[in-house]
């Protein structure tokens, strides 16, 4: 399957984190050393875990 592309302009990350979450995204925590974490870009939009 191929994507289409809809945006008139280069998508920030911002537009294309938002894009996802509208859709019923959710990030997915990453277990460390140091607890889960939210990591990447998305870790900006995550409040709490679970």
């Amino acid at each position: 399957m191929n994507g289409v592309s809809v945006w008139d302009h280069q998508p920030t990350a911002d537009e294309l984190l938002e894009a996802r979450l509208a859709r019923g995204w959710e990030p997915v925590a990453t277990s460390t050393v140091d607890g889960d974490v939210v990591m990447g870009h998305a870790a900006c939009r995550v409040t709490t875990l679970g």
